[in-house]
């Protein structure tokens, strides 16, 4: 009987160390989802965090974008006219500038429901084809020179009309 008592006993004592170590082990296992639920939360509220930086900083970043594009469409404008060969270079610019202008709306679109917001879709301010960009560019070059001319037409009729300035250039009376 005693070979039997000492079974039992060392039976009881690893049915003990069983139970003490299934304990441990709920405890760890409950430790483990504790720190996992804190970085969860951590990395939510960075999150969080984040996404509520790039929709306070929108307004400002999408006005110095829309800002970039309309330089670098006016830059290519010029570039057309006065250094053609750099015309490629600003057509280039004013398409980067674009794409940077239509990634700050996708950004914003993705991280508005973060924090339950909304985003319209993201309007791409892409320049026209090359080709039609260079026409306009100098359509505009021209319009200008256009304008130019005539208003210092306008001013020189004006002028002559009222008496204040001697008549110049080939509408200038010659000898009889």
């Amino acid at each position: 009987m005693s070979d039997v008592e000492r079974l039992r006993t060392e039976a009881q004592q690893a049915q003990a160390e069983a139970d003490a170590a299934a304990r441990r082990a709920a405890a760890a296992a409950a430790q483990a989802e504790a720190a996992l639920q804190r970085a969860y939360q951590e990395q939510a509220a960075k999150r969080h965090a984040w996404a509520q930086g790039v929709v306070d900083a929108y307004d400002a970043d999408l006005a110095a974008a829309e800002r970039a594009v309309q330089e670098a469409r006016d830059h290519f404008a010029t570039a057309a006219v006065q250094d053609p060969a750099a015309a490629v270079t600003a057509y280039i610019a004013w398409a980067e500038a674009g794409i940077r202008h239509y990634t700050l709306q996708v950004r914003l679109g993705s991280v508005a429901p973060v924090l339950g917001l909304e985003a319209t879709p993201p309007e791409h301010l892409a320049p026209p084809p090359f080709s039609r960009a260079l026409d306009w560019a100098l359509d505009r070059h021209l319009d200008a020179l256009s304008d130019k001319a005539r208003d210092e037409a306008a001013a020189e009729i004006q002028a002559m009309l009222d008496g204040s300035v001697p008549p110049v250039g080939l509408n200038q009376p010659g000898p009889v």
